[in-house]
């Protein structure tokens, strides 16, 4: 996966989304080159590190909002985020991110939408719990701790020790497809991106030690 493939998925993505009317606003990468570095991120380059921060969730949420640090704005609200680093046109980084919305938007006004909207059935319910999630890859050794901090893992929920192994960094079509799968069902089965997800992907990065604990694969 070159960037420039990488950046081609993020475009497909959002349109296919605008597409099936999952997506309330968007906002399309941005994407620069530096010697040797590659970065696609969020245009205006808007301040990330409030989502690493020590905060309530509901202000990370809102600062995120606010400053428009997203590529995509789901109907109900949640922020979805594709950062990629390449050196070389070798993949260096990776953040991929979820922040769901504290409130659901327009619920409490116009419950009837949701309930019947097929596409949003699942997040609705009223067993249904938000929580953020993050796909973080480093290609840095320096980084790497065995088992404690793989190169590549999952964070749920913003809790700092949780970092779930998995076997390879994400591509960004890997990416949307875990999200709407578990978090959007229905949508997930309308959109179908089973096949175009499986024909790209990046190198296996887990350790033997890693390997012997529970992880993903992508």
């Amino acid at each position: 996966m070159s960037p420039g493939n990488t950046c081609q998925q993020i475009n497909e993505i959002i349109s296919v989304l605008v597409k099936e009317g999952l997506s309330d606003h968007q906002r399309f990468p941005s994407v620069k080159t530096v010697g040797s570095q590659t970065q696609i991120s969020i245009p205006d380059a808007p301040n990330l590190s409030v989502s690493l921060k020590d905060k309530p969730y509901f202000e990370i949420y809102d600062a995120l909002r606010k400053s428009e640090a997203y590529h995509v704005r789901m109907l109900d609200g949640a922020l979805v985020q594709f950062l990629y680093t390449f050196e070389n046109n070798e993949l260096s980084s990776h953040r991929l991110a979820f922040f769901p919305s504290p409130m659901l938007e327009m619920y409490d006004t116009a419950p009837e939408y949701y309930d019947h909207d097929l596409s949003y059935g699942d997040i609705v319910g009223e067993f249904s719990i938000k929580f953020p999630f993050r796909f973080d890859y480093s290609s840095s050794e320096d980084k790497h701790v065995d088992v404690d901090h793989p190169k590549s893992h999952l964070t749920l929920g913003q809790y700092k020790g949780c970092r779930i192994p998995v076997g390879a960094p994400l591509t960004p079509l890997r990416f949307m497809r875990f999200t709407l799968r578990n978090f959007y069902n229905p949508a997930y089965y309308a959109v179908d991106m089973d096949k175009k997800a499986g024909l790209s992907s990046f190198p296996d990065v887990l350790t033997a030690a890693e390997r012997d604990i529970l992880f993903l694969t992508p």
